[in-house]
């Protein structure tokens, strides 16, 4: 008998569009990026995928009319909805938009600050009676620091800059994500 294996979430990370600020360009690949991801499952429900396919319809749609891409309906379109909607693809810690460093470049990016609420081993040394510590995120600089009787997310940092984001829950070590 086969066993049910729970698929792995693959998050969208890194740019989908530079180099350009023109709505037309925007509209165009953020319309084609939301139609692809939702019609995969995993990260989003399904309700909210359709809702979301339906929205890419009806923005594809408007994009047809005379005028559209001057008119405030391509912001809202844009900044409003487009944005929303691709953000509710964003791995945990991380967020679509801008790149901090280059404003024409759109994609999903690690937040800064993302690990200011993880703490490091020397500052999680309770142990509770049922050997869980709920609430805590833990940064490490490798997997094998991480106590046996630890539950929760688990970063590992290491020297080169290196960040992966696992869960840890009394059977599994889960891989979330990884940046090199």
């Amino acid at each position: 008998m086969a066993r049910y294996q729970k698929q792995r979430i693959q998050y969208p990370m890194g740019s989908v569009s530079c180099g350009t600020m023109q709505p037309e360009d925007l509209i165009s690949t953020f319309v084609y990026e939301l139609e692809s991801l939702a019609k995969q499952p995993g990260i989003v429900a399904g309700k909210r995928r359709r809702e979301h396919l339906k929205l890419a319809s009806e923005i594809d749609g408007r994009t047809q009319a005379e005028g559209y891409y001057d008119s405030e309906d391509a912001d809202e379109d844009l900044y409003e909805e487009l944005f929303t909607a691709l953000d509710e693809y964003s791995a945990p810690y991380f967020y679509f938009g801008a790149h901090p460093g280059d404003g024409a470049d759109y994609g999903w990016w690690l937040s800064e600050g993302w690990d200011e609420d993880f703490r490091t081993l020397d500052t999680i040394t309770t142990q509770h009676d049922c050997g869980v510590e709920f609430g805590d995120s833990l940064k490490v600089s490798d997997l094998a620091e991480v106590p046996r009787w630890y539950r929760g997310e688990v970063a590992v940092v290491n020297d080169h800059g290196n960040v992966a984001l696992y869960v840890k829950t009394c059977r599994t070590l889960r891989a979330v994500w990884s940046v090199v």
